[in-house]
């Protein structure tokens, strides 16, 4: 064998040598080499082999790597041998000597000398410090777990004649095994101590007075508070069956009082950040519940940015057609997750309305030609759809925080899962065939049916444009049609000009008609019909601007006063408000992306203060988290550079892009991460060889999106809610914390989408260059 075959050989089997060296040390290397070569030719093993003895064996030269080292160059000593080295030669020294057992070699002295394993180093080096530099900490949507460290702060006092004279005591703390309590001075009393409290009838503890024994533990000076605070834990004496009655009670009034202190900050920073993420998010929350063997839509909830980012009429009725969510609901409870098309198509029969998943278009081969239409015809919706579970827990959770009943909500009580939903036909609007498409004949499982579900929606205060208090409320009514007739109807709500209907279907009314509820002393009153769908029967009203509109509005305001009660409990925007709380409360433990919250700063990398992930996400997806440490370097940074930089990120920050797709493909047979340019992957001809890559299985493609929002503002609806229980326990981090919320200013959101492109690459889909570009190409 030649001296360049020998030397190729080597070269190939780099990793296997490095792996057997530590084997050749402790004398056992045949071992090695039947462990890890036992299919290699003999002849390969034997190259294999000496290259190994010939590196571990000792030599005294001394290294000098100051032909290609990086100033300044130290001399020193090592082992008694001369070394000039910088900095990185004598990192790789230091490597390298632990590898061959802390002696040198052969080995050692070929590394510090080899200026492409010097090259190598400092390129590992940088990456290193790239990554570290996009390192973030990560949260979870789940709610805190402080297990047994869960301590309440009580709305009660308790006494003792052996504790500060029998005075009554505030409560600072109260958890499974102690209590601590306030005092302006310190108390008289010493550690050991035995101290019998009383503690008054409180509700779902004890239903009269009760003693429970506890021994001092320590005094400390709390300066947060202020006062002196007495530490106690449970006497061993004390019943087994008061200390499980402590425990239920502590759970169950854990979201309906402040936790101790530092528990409450902890709580509140996490509600206040996810309040933010959804406030901010793109996704928009549809709450389904069951129906017969599957699942309905009943409530959606809008913020400023779900309906600043999605057209919201399109993209609920892109989940109405009854048969399509069916076959979604299927769809989302095996994978959770699908994409939407639903739009018009022209045919030979005129047009026509397509709802389909991707998946369904795919079955029956027809996603090119259905997309290749949809895009043509222009008017159309590609809808990213994500499922979660809600739990029993989370409804009761939901429940307690606002204080609101089971049984006044039956209908949100029913809720089991939640829907997130957001347009995403920006990468889809603009696709096109690479190739000629077999067109079939339009199947009918890809027709709309026609039949609809009724979508209710919710929004908070600041969008919600109505200037009256409306009351819902069950009378019967008449509509004068002519001098002879009139049609009976139903009031479903009332205000003081203008009422809601329910009117029989296909019903035909006038612009303007008489109005009369026998039950409200309203008789005969002209009304303006501002809305009617006939499909639903619903007719909304307001009253014509004319003197009757005070005595009308006067009947009504006189009526809610004299049956206060009544009304109050039928108030919809009470209502509106319970509901709006306890959807979002829902929502916020169950956003569908890997969420970045931004804050201000001069650097942009010290930007991103927080990564929010869910726990079954693979939004990171080609990459993966240490621990609570998420690395963003894939998605963010700048790639062949030295120092870490993000144009992404910079441009996202002035407002210049909003979206951008990152995508990268796994090389299989080696694991190789292989970064594509975005403009690459959609517009050129390298999709076509990815596509034929992918055909051979050869490749696994990861495209993420990632859409950055400007915050709306310092508040979110429930700013002041997450707060109120901390400005009971400590005013100056309330003030701290009121005072950060200003200090947020984007959230980014990480989406895998690679189910979907995966499958347009494979459909023969290729997307228009922008004509900008096309007039570039063309001037070049």
């Amino acid at each position: 064998m030649s001296a360049g075959e020998e030397e190729q050989i080597i070269k190939q089997y780099q990793p296997l040598i490095r792996a057997l060296i530590p084997y050749e040390q402790e004398n056992r290397l045949l071992e090695g080499i039947n462990k890890f070569s036992s299919r290699l030719p003999s002849s390969v093993r034997k190259i294999v082999k000496e290259e190994v003895v010939r590196l571990t064996s000792l030599t005294d030269a001394s290294a000098d790597n100051s032909a290609f080292a990086q100033f300044p160059v130290m001399k020193f000593k090592h082992f008694g041998i001369p070394m000039r080295l910088d900095k990185v030669g004598a990192e790789i020294l230091k490597s390298e000597t632990s590898l061959y057992q802390d002696r040198y070699t052969v080995g050692v002295f070929e590394s510090v000398m080899n200026s492409d394993f010097y090259q190598t180093q400092i390129k590992r080096d940088q990456f290193n410090k790239i990554v570290d530099a996009f390192k973030v900490e990560s949260q979870s949507f789940t709610d805190i777990d402080f297990g047994d460290d869960i301590a309440v702060r009580p709305n009660f006092t308790v006494s003792s004649p052996d504790f500060e004279k029998g005075r009554h005591c505030t409560i600072s703390s109260l958890s499974f095994t102690g209590l601590a309590v306030e005092t302006k001075r310190p108390p008289n009393a010493s550690t050991g101590d035995i101290i019998t409290f009383t503690v008054p009838e409180v509700m779902g503890l004890t239903k009269e007075p009760i003693d429970i024994t506890y021994e001092l533990d320590n005094v400390k000076y709390n300066k947060h508070l202020g006062k002196y605070e007495s530490f106690f834990t449970l006497a061993a004496d004390v019943d087994k069956d008061l200390i499980a009655k402590l425990k239920r009670y502590i759970k169950g009034t854990s979201y309906r009082q402040p936790l101790q202190r530092d528990l409450e900050i902890e709580r509140a920073m996490q509600d206040l950040e996810r309040d933010r993420i959804l406030e901010n998010s793109p996704w928009m929350p549809v709450f389904l519940s069951p129906f017969e063997a599957s699942l309905k839509p009943t409530i959606a909830l809008f913020t400023k940015a779900n309906v600043d980012h999605n057209d919201a009429d399109k993209l609920l009725a892109s989940l109405q057609d009854k048969r399509i969510f069916s076959d979604l609901a299927d769809e989302l409870t095996r994978f959770n997750e699908a994409f939407v098309f639903y739009g018009k198509i022209k045919t030979k029969r005129g047009e026509v309305f397509i709802a389909a998943t991707h998946r369904q278009l795919l079955e029956l081969g027809q996603l090119n030609a259905i997309i290749y239409l949809l895009v043509k015809n222009g008017d159309f919706i590609c809808t990213h759809c994500r499922l979660d579970d809600i739990t029993r827990e989370d409804k009761h959770k939901a429940f307690a925080i606002h204080d609101s009943s089971s049984k006044e909500f039956d209908h949100l009580a029913a809720i089991t899962h939640v829907l997130y939903c957001r347009d995403v036909s920006g990468y889809v609007n603009n696709l096109t065939l690479s190739e000629k498409c077999e067109f079939k004949p339009l199947s009918k499982t890809l027709q709309a049916s026609g039949q609809q579900w009724h979508i209710d929606y919710v929004m908070e205060e600041a969008l919600d444009r109505r200037s009256e208090t409306r009351y819902i409320i069950d009378k019967t009514a008449q509509i004068k049609l002519s001098l002879l007739s009139s049609l009976d109807v139903k009031v479903s709500d009332l205000s003081a000009s203008g009422m809601k209907l329910l009117v029989p279907l296909k019903t035909e009314l006038q612009k303007e008609v008489r109005v009369s509820v026998p039950d409200l002393k309203i008789k005969n009153e002209k009304y303006r019909v501002v809305h009617h769908c006939k499909e639903t029967g619903v007719v909304r009203l307001c009253l014509i601007e004319d003197g009757k509109k005070a005595k009308a509005g006067a009947n009504v305001g006189a009526m809610v006063e004299e049956n206060t009660a009544y009304f109050k409990l039928r108030d919809v925007a009470r209502i509106q408000r319970a509901t709006h709380r306890f959807i979002w409360e829902l929502a916020v433990r169950h956003m569908p992306s890997l969420s970045v919250l931004c804050v201000m700063n001069r650097y942009i990398l010290d930007r991103m203060k927080t990564v929010y992930q869910s726990d079954t996400s693979d939004d990171l997806y080609p990459f993966s988290r240490t621990k609570n440490i998420i690395p963003l370097h894939g998605f963010f940074a700048d790639k062949a550079v030295t120092k870490p930089k993000s144009l992404m990120l910079d441009a996202m920050f002035k407002g210049d892009i909003e979206h951008s797709l990152v995508v990268h493909c796994v090389r299989k047979s080696d694991n190789r991460l292989v970064y594509i340019k975005e403009r690459d992957f959609l517009y050129t001809k390298l999709r076509n060889q990815i596509e034929a890559q992918l055909a051979e299985d050869k490749i696994q493609i990861s495209a993420t999106d990632v859409t950055a929002i400007r915050c709306h503002g310092a508040v979110t609806p429930l700013t002041k809610k997450r707060l109120a229980q901390l400005s009971k326990l400590d005013k100056a981090v309330y003030d701290k914390l009121e005072t950060m919320q200003a200090g947020y200013t984007h959230c980014i959101f990480v989406t895998n989408m690679s189910a979907l492109h995966h499958d347009l690459v494979m459909a023969k889909l290729i997307a228009k260059p922008p004509r900008s570009n096309c007039e570039n190409e063309g001037a070049a």
